[in-house]
């Protein structure tokens, strides 16, 4: 494999933050805004030469829909049946799942696009319809289902800057010239990135509750199983074109973890550190899974 090739190879890049993170310190730096950082640039990567209207939406009003459905009915429903057994054994980690549950799709479903050589422009919108849907269930999921330990109107703010801010930005950066060869490798290391800022952050809860962390991790195997093909049955029953399948089943797998470690840490910290465990351990489940069948042959 040449230089190239790893540069491009997200496996690579996963196991070696994983690895990292784990040995290194606890660095003392501020990760959860670093995460949003991070996520913010991928998606403004993603974004670059990409330019979604109104008339894309219209065009694809079936696919935005669809995206919605699976990723806030299919996606959620799964998610807070996994976490609802840690309702009465231990309330912060159930709100680290609905936290999970309550967030818009993965950007990252754009990348899958780049990397299988699906539509594009497709998987923009469909990951579009999620983040304006977002913009009205994410807050109000939280708020119904944690209540008071959550302010919806401060989550409300961050999925606001996680949309405007990459928008703005990749206005600029689309004018420059850049082929996939080199966007690839630069989005590899924002989720790398983003799992060692999640994992090093959180290491000495992860080494402080094996026990929590094992049936955590047992049950993400298993949510993930459900979703996986889930979304494989039901973007083939819902009549999505087959270049496009890989992208709606990753859609209907992978919310933003990343986001949710972050609002995780954020509004919950404090009161519930627990909260973020769950999405830390999806997080590096599914970045694994990606990783496998983004690089897998069709």
């Amino acid at each position: 494999m040449n230089g190239r090739n790893m540069l491009n190879d997200l496996r690579i890049w996963i196991a070696g933050a994983i690895v990292i993170s784990l040995v290194l310190p606890v660095l003392d730096i501020p990760s959860s805004w670093l995460i949003i950082l991070v996520l913010i640039i991928q998606m403004t990567f993603s974004l670059h030469g990409l330019n979604v209207t109104v008339k894309d939406f219209l065009d694809n009003k079936r696919g935005a829909f669809v995206s919605v459905i699976l990723c806030f009915l299919v996606n959620t429903v799964v998610t807070l049946l996994i976490g609802l057994p840690f309702i009465e054994t231990n309330p912060a980690i159930w709100y680290g799942w609905v936290m999970l549950a309550s967030m818009p799709c993965a950007i990252s479903v754009v990348t899958a696009a780049i990397l299988k050589m699906a539509d594009v422009k497709n998987s923009l919108v469909a990951v579009s319809g999620t983040y304006v849907a977002g913009l009205v269930l994410t807050p109000v999921l939280t708020y119904v289902l944690i209540g008071d330990a959550v302010n919806p109107l401060e989550i409300l703010k961050y999925i606001l800057l996680f949309i405007i801010i990459p928008v703005l930005l990749s206005r600029p950066l689309s004018r420059i010239k850049m082929e996939r060869g080199t966007k690839v490798p630069i989005i590899n290391l924002m989720m790398a990135l983003m799992v060692f800022l999640s994992l090093n952050n959180n290491k000495e809860f992860i080494f402080s509750f094996p026990d929590i962390i094992a049936l955590v991790f047992l049950v993400s195997i298993i949510r993930l199983a459900i979703l996986h093909y889930s979304g494989k049955f039901l973007s083939k029953r819902l009549g999505i074109d087959e270049k496009n399948v890989v992208v709606y089943r990753i859609l209907t797998v992978w919310k933003n973890t990343g986001l949710s470690v972050s609002m995780c840490m954020v509004i919950l910290g404090t009161a519930f550190p627990e909260a973020v465990l769950p999405c830390v351990v999806c997080m590096c489940v599914e970045t694994v899974w990606f990783s496998i069948i983004t690089m897998a042959k069709d």
